[in-house]
């Protein structure tokens, strides 16, 4: 019995259709998914090692010539092309010239070792055969130790045993040559020659198979990576835009401080400049015998003249200090000198109406002074103009075990807060209906910069009447 159902011309003949139908397959399914010029090197590859078994089998039909040395030369250049195919998978694809060059190089020698002894020819040509099939084999695992590596490892399988058959060809060569007997072209169906022939068929469809599921996978892990890049392209579009909002946020918070300072400042100065002038022409109109008149109109321009201090530094912490992206760094600072500095700020005449009380053992604490002196005086500020002119005005100041900081209570008798304003009582604009000057900006800083310092500001109603504000300041180990 045959060892092939077929003749080997008819095998080698379909052999060849089927490296053609496979490439012009491969290159149907990858082109809408792959590379082209990687396609195109592997399908090309693939076409030119069918022409070779077309040749091969055209043996007996045409000059040897044309069914020896030329397909072997151009299944060789084949080879050649998928290597250059695997060196671009693998994101090598200046490789090509090296290839290109060592193929050249194997059909030099192939056609130098025919012209020295023919017999050399078939071993030799085996021997070049096998290099290319076990390079190609071997490049083909090294793309395998990718992610795309499943599709890799069936043409690494695929193109080793194609390797072997030619290595065992080389050896019945061999074999031949050392018993003196000259191998002449033949295509006479030896189990060498089958298993050959076996190989291509293997490396032919599996070979392509893999690399269907190779050029696949590297689709997809393509797309994925695009998908992410996408998505970090978004995640950092929606920053950027995040970031310009914020930008033009704070841009339209400072122009609308400028406009508040411009407002809180002019008026006032306007008013505290009559008051001046007023008690400048009392004193020259032989009114110094009324020195009471006097004296009133002098304290109200002084009165006027420290709101608009006040709004001048609450207006000038919201815009720079409280906007600013940099960190705080705050200092250890005496707390009662925090605590005379903030009723140091206070209208001298109301400044008595503040009683204090200490229970806290902390005589420093980690601050920005500065800050923390604005905040206070706010809500001592607030506190005085809110409440009847006749009441007390609680200042404690007391420790907090859990979680560890110093509090400042601040306590009055006012009338308290409206229920409306009581969830934005710390945003900017908040204001009641009290009928008293100003742009809900005082608690609005107090808010602010306790959460730069990481503490808190809060507020309850008082017992039988008024508000308690308590900042609470962490306190570091």
């Amino acid at each position: 019995m045959p060892l092939v159902p077929l003749d080997t011309h008819t095998a080698l003949y379909l052999l060849g259709v089927v490296y053609l139908l496979m490439s012009g397959l491969v290159w149907m399914i990858l082109r809408p998914h792959h590379d082209a010029a990687a396609i195109g090197l592997w399908c090309g590859g693939g076409v030119i090692i069918g022409t070779t078994y077309l040749l091969f089998s055209m043996r007996g039909a045409i000059p040897v010539f044309w069914t020896t040395l030329v397909p072997v030369a151009v299944g060789l250049f084949g080879l050649g092309l998928r290597i250059c195919a695997l060196f671009r998978e693998s994101g090598r694809s200046h490789r090509w010239r090296l290839v290109m060059l060592v193929t050249t190089l194997a059909i030099l020698s192939i056609m130098l070792s025919g012209a020295i002894d023919p017999a050399w020819r078939r071993p030799v040509i085996s021997l070049m055969m096998a290099s290319a099939a076990g390079w190609l084999a071997l490049l083909a695992r090294e793309v395998g130790r990718q992610p795309n590596g499943r599709g890799a490892e069936l043409i690494t399988v695929s193109y080793v045993f194609f390797a072997l058959t030619y290595l065992l060809r080389l050896a019945v060569g061999l074999l031949g040559y050392s018993r003196g007997s000259h191998l002449a072209p033949t295509l006479a169906p030896t189990l060498d020659l089958v298993l050959v022939m076996a190989g291509g068929l293997v490396a032919g469809i599996f070979g392509n198979v893999g690399y269907v599921g190779l050029a696949l996978e590297s689709a997809r892990i393509r797309r994925e990576a695009q998908a992410r890049a996408l998505q970090q392209e978004q995640i950092q579009r929606g920053a950027a835009e995040a970031r310009a909002a914020a930008l033009a946020e704070r841009l339209a918070e400072r122009e609308e401080f400028v406009r508040v300072l411009a407002h809180e400042v002019r008026q006032p100065l306007n008013n505290a400049s009559a008051a001046l002038q007023s008690a400048d022409a009392a004193l020259h109109a032989d009114a110094l015998a009324d020195r009471g008149e006097v004296q009133e109109r002098l304290q109200r321009a002084q009165k006027v003249i420290g709101h608009i201090v006040g709004a001048i530094d609450n207006t000038l912490a919201a815009t720079t200090v409280l906007a600013s992206q940099q960190p705080l760094a705050p200092r250890d600072a005496d707390v009662d000198m925090l605590i005379e500095l903030s009723l140091g700020d206070l209208d001298p005449r109301q400044r008595a109406r503040v009683h204090r009380e200490r229970s806290s053992h902390a005589r420093t604490a980690a601050m920005d002074i500065g800050l923390m002196r604005l905040a206070l005086r706010n809500l001592l500020a607030n506190a005085l103009a809110y409440s009847p002119p006749d009441s007390p005005v609680m200042l404690q100041v007391s420790d907090s075990d859990e979680p560890l900081g110093l509090v400042f209570e601040v306590r009055d008798e006012g009338p308290g807060v409206a229920q409306d304003v009581r969830e934005r009582l710390f945003e900017r604009g908040a204001r009641g209906n009290h009928g008293l000057p100003g742009h809900g900006l005082g608690l609005y800083v107090v808010h602010q910069i306790m959460l730069r310092h990481g503490g808190q500001v809060s507020w309850a109603p008082n017992e039988p009447r008024g508000s308690v504000f308590r900042l609470w300041l962490p306190l570091v180990d």
